[in-house]
């Protein structure tokens, strides 16, 4: 009877059986395409010894001739590079084992394993939580490394690097690595195909820095700052949370449409308003990798809720001044969604634990399948005039109370909970009765404003709002229940 193996514990980090990099990186004016190269490099003799040991009984030709892999890790989601030691039959789906570069193995599926190929341009995660592309793979082959650059924003900084010293996003292999699949006729295993036996629970490694650190640890990460209503000197936590992001490189960021386009269209006489999917997307021209909300605690503010919509994590403010590791220890500090009435608990947020480790997340926001996407493939049409936008180009059209700005931001919270199509109106004269059935739901204010609409599921703003904190569809009779 096969004996299941220990699960596999958690790859913590890379390899620090590597070479050792004297890093001599001096400053270089913004925007210059110039760079410091990390020099030092080993006799490429070491180098292979190292990254090859696979404790096989194997011959060192026999390994090399072996298929090497980038693998998924599930412990952290990343892929990382290793050499397909033997395939793993009569285990339900076929599996490989994978040794990887550190010393640490697991039992992988073909689906989730690609070529160990690497071409410029493509993005990287460096072993230090700098995140690079490859600039030149010209000596890959020949020596062994390949040459990374890191933009910290001010300066760029090349540095030759192995195999073991990075690992790839999921997001990013996913959308990038379509040309690296491979099928099982191109897998070579180092030994015959046999049962996995025993094997110990792989090494807990830290995770070891480039010599050279960046000290621009928050490098091309935005920061959204809002506070609850409760705080009692808010003046004051903006001010220290502001000198912490500027202490680390980071970037302030206004409002969500300093990072998205978030434009809809006008007709009607500017008295009718809808927005899609196609209306909200990452600015072009935007230096930013990953993007973050900060907070003293959980609100039901325009900006943290469609930071909660959109699956973008919402952290305390303390996260800038305890953490060790920006790169890593954000989960610790995050809030919670809020309290859910429905569920009389407060609620914990629906976020990716990767995220932010690759700028995909960015750039296709709206594709977060993590975020709760409780309107998907939905129609909503929003009634009130205060949930339609004034028109670009009239005038004074900034000077709104805060509660007219806040209803102006639900049809965007909606849109960012997956709807496919929201429309806001100003009064229900611009909806015909027959159009008004072909929305999923209609929103208003307050229930008192639902007395003409009859055949059509009415909810309120509120319950909205309830729904994005507890992620899940509540009843849209739950405050009369």
């Amino acid at each position: 009877m096969d004996v299941p193996s220990p699960p596999p514990a958690a790859k913590t980090g890379f390899s620090h059986k590597r070479r050792r990099i004297e890093a001599k990186p001096s400053s270089v004016p913004k925007g210059s395409t110039s760079a410091q190269r990390f020099s030092a490099t080993p006799a490429p003799g070491a180098r292979s010894i190292k990254r090859l040991r696979s404790g096989a009984s194997t011959s060192r030709a026999a390994s090399e001739s072996a298929t090497r892999v980038f693998a998924l890790w599930k412990q952290d989601g990343h892929y990382y590079s290793g050499i397909v030691h033997s395939m793993l039959p009569k285990r339900g789906n076929t599996k490989y084992l994978v040794k990887f570069d550190d010393g640490t193995e697991d039992e992988v599926e073909l689906k989730n394993m690609r070529s160990c190929e690497l071409y410029v341009g493509d993005n990287v995660i460096v072993s230090n939580g700098a995140r690079g592309k490859v600039s030149d793979v010209s000596k890959l082959e020949s020596r062994g490394f390949f040459l990374v650059e890191v933009n910290d924003g001010e300066k760029t900084m090349t540095s030759e690097v192995e195999f073991a010293d990075i690992r790839i996003a999921n997001r990013v292999l996913q959308n990038q690595w379509k040309n690296r699949v491979l099928s099982p006729e191109a897998i070579i295993t180092v030994v015959k195909p046999k049962l996995l036996t025993d094997t110990a629970t792989p090494s807990q490694r830290s995770l070891a820095s480039l010599p050279g650190r960046l000290q621009r640890e928050l490098a091309k990460t935005g920061f959204v700052v809002t506070l609850s209503p409760k705080n009692s000197n808010p003046e004051q936590t903006k001010k220290s949370a502001m000198n912490a992001i500027r202490d680390y490189g980071g970037q302030l960021v206004d409002d969500w449409s300093s990072v998205f386009t978030m434009e809809g269209r006008h007709s009607q006489s500017n008295k009718r308003w809808t927005v899609t999917p196609d209306d909200f997307h990452f600015k072009e021209g935007v230096a930013l990798d990953r993007v973050f909300l900060l907070a003293d605690d959980a609100n039901q503010k325009p900006k943290f809720l469609i930071a909660l919509a959109l699956g973008i994590p919402c952290l305390s403010f303390e996260w800038l001044t305890k953490t060790t590791k920006f790169t890593e220890d954000w989960p610790a500090f995050l809030l919670p969604a809020g309290y859910s009435d429905v569920l009389s608990a407060r609620v914990s947020q629906l976020v990716d634990l990767d995220w932010g480790n690759c700028s995909e997340y960015l750039q296709d926001i709206l594709s977060n399948s993590v975020a709760p996407k409780l309107f998907s493939d939905k129609k909503l049409l929003c009634i009130g005039a205060d949930f339609v936008p004034p028109h670009r180009g009239r005038k004074n059209a900034s000077h709104v109370g805060r509660v007219t700005e806040a209803a102006r931001t639900v049809p965007w919270i909606i849109l960012c909970m997956g709807a496919s199509k929201v429309e806001a109106v100003t009064d229900i004269k611009q909806v015909s009765s027959k159009e008004l059935r072909t929305f999923d739901y209609v929103i208003v204010q307050d229930n008192a404003d639902v007395h003409d609409l009859r055949g059509v599921t009415v909810a309120t703003v509120t319950w909205i709002k309830e729904c994005l904190i507890s992620s899940r569809i509540v009843p849209t009779n739950w405050t009369q229940s």
